[in-house]
């Protein structure tokens, strides 16, 4: 049983409790048996010793009565030896069905073992099986990499050779940079320079372009002088002779002196009233209205011809199809025949057809030839500029009229309102079609005043001057198209005069 126990906490070693319980059973039985032994030996010692020291019938009593006590004791004694023997053997049938229990256990352990075994020598084998596996596979992947590395080693040969390559192209576009911008910066230069010269040959061709036209006026005006000057002479014969018919008296002696100090008088513009008053002192009603129409024919004319070619000369620069328009104003009718050149008289009197100056009349009443505002200061003009906001150099389509703020803003020509509302940087802005493809713009208006769809004539108040969208200050962007491209706004404003002249 000992060996069992033992067996069993060798391999089980946590059954230390049962051992103890079981140790502590058999100590305890060795002890109480050896307990009654002594006391049964140590109580015959003692009656055996009495019976020897007191012999008679005491000590016989004596030895009686420790016999009997002895039996008692040996009784007692054995008693509980039995009981101890009783619970030693309950332990030890309990010892024995742990013992089979532990027993099956250790069966099913070694079954469990077994399987172990088993199961631990198929993954062995799985194990040498997938080690062998891997070893191949590590030799396949170390080839491949050895591959891959050599070739990546080729590449980045390659690579740097490539990076030489194009370290030697940068250095090379960074000094192609540093010489095209210091060659930019020079364009730049000659280009501000350039365009600097372009603004003052602009200048002096727009002063140049005045002064034309103020000589143009003026030739028109000397031309109209002149006819009228022509005009005044040609009757002056007929004077000289109007006394020879006349009755003898002082009269001939006063007209002559009035029509001789007539004449440098029209040098300075004489009235056309006077035309009549003066020559009806020396010639009879009806010659003298026979007159009148030869004298202001001429300077009509003139005055017609040099403004419809200036104002043909304006549009057609200003990129107009004067041929169409003027063909839907009727001028340009079907005509022809041989070319016979006139004599000088003849030439002053057919200078302009009636439709022609009718037409020229009409046209002139739908020319943005007007300024938008009363009295205004001009700000930028059209055409290339440095910008106001940040400076660089840009186009500007229009000319900005500068006036104090809510300053009425009128329509420069009669025309339809084609738009009326906000756009982008323009701001408020109001754009009119004057037809034959011409419009006009106005733009960082405070307020509109007219819609869109409102026909409206020359010199109605369509807004208020402000500074609405990208502006640095109260103004009027003022623009004329032609066909959708801005044309420069001083070209008809340039016309001014010349309409004026045609009105009168």
């Amino acid at each position: 049983m000992t060996d069992l126990l033992r067996w069993g906490s060798e391999i089980f070693p946590e059954n230390r409790s049962l051992r103890a319980v079981v140790k502590s059973t058999q100590d305890a039985s060795r002890s109480a048996f050896y307990a009654v032994q002594s006391g049964t030996f140590a109580a015959a010692r003692s009656v055996r010793a009495f019976a020897v020291a007191r012999p008679g019938p005491t000590a016989i009593g004596a030895a009686v009565a420790l016999a009997l006590g002895a039996s008692s004791f040996g009784t007692i004694g054995y008693l509980h030896y039995k009981h101890v023997a009783g619970t030693e053997r309950l332990a030890a049938e309990r010892a024995e069905r742990a013992n089979a229990d532990l027993q099956e256990a250790v069966d099913r352990l070694r079954n469990d073992l077994a399987a172990a075994q088993a199961r631990i020598d198929t993954l062995g084998d799985e194990a040498k099986r997938q080690a062998t596996l891997s070893e191949q596979g590590k030799t396949d992947r170390i080839a491949q990499l050895t591959r891959a590395l050599e070739q990546a080693q080729r590449d980045l040969h390659l690579a740097d050779a490539q990076r030489a390559t194009l370290t030697a192209r940068l250095s090379k576009e960074a000094t192609d940079v540093a010489d095209g911008q210091a060659k930019q910066s020079q364009a730049q230069s000659n280009l501000d320079q350039t365009q600097k010269k372009l603004q003052q040959l602009s200048a002096e061709r727009d002063k140049a372009v005045g002064e034309r036209d103020q000589l143009r006026t003026r030739v028109n005006e000397l031309e109209q002088k002149l006819s009228l000057l022509q005009t005044r002479q040609a009757p002056r014969p007929v004077a000289e002779a109007a006394p020879a018919h006349a009755a003898p008296t002082p009269a001939p002696a006063v007209a002559a002196p009035v029509v001789a100090s007539a004449a440098p008088a029209v040098a300075h513009a004489v009235p056309a009233p006077e035309q009549p008053r003066q020559v009806a002192v020396v010639m009879p009603a009806v010659p003298a209205a026979s007159t009148a129409p030869r004298a202001a024919a001429p300077a009509v004319a003139a005055v017609d011809r040099g403004a419809f070619a200036q104002i043909e000369r304006v549009l057609a620069s200003a990129g107009v199809d004067v041929k169409h328009m003027f063909a839907q104003l009727g001028v340009n009718r079907g005509e022809g025949g041989p070319f016979i050149p006139a004599s000088a008289g003849q030439a002053a009197a057919a200078a302009i057809s009636p439709e022609k100056l009718a037409a020229l009349r009409t046209l002139v009443k739908t020319l943005p030839v007007s300024a938008p505002l009363e009295s205004f200061e001009l700000g930028s003009p059209f055409g290339v500029r440095g910008d106001p906001i940040n400076g660089h150099s840009g186009y500007h389509t229009g000319v900005d009229l500068r006036a104090p703020y809510m300053t009425p803003v009128y329509a420069t020509a009669g025309g339809v309102v084609s738009y009326s509302g906000y756009r982008n940087d323009y701001g408020k802005v109001v754009e009119i079609d004057h037809g034959n493809g011409i419009s006009t713009r106005y733009a960082h208006l405070h307020r509109q005043t007219v819609s869109v769809g409102q026909r409206i004539a020359g010199h109605t108040q369509i807004g208020f001057l402000g500074s609405t969208g990208r502006a640095t200050g109260p103004h009027v962007h003022y623009e004329v198209l032609v066909n959708g491209e801005p044309q420069d706004p001083e070209k008809f404003l340039s016309l001014a005069r010349v309409v004026a002249a045609v009105q009168r």
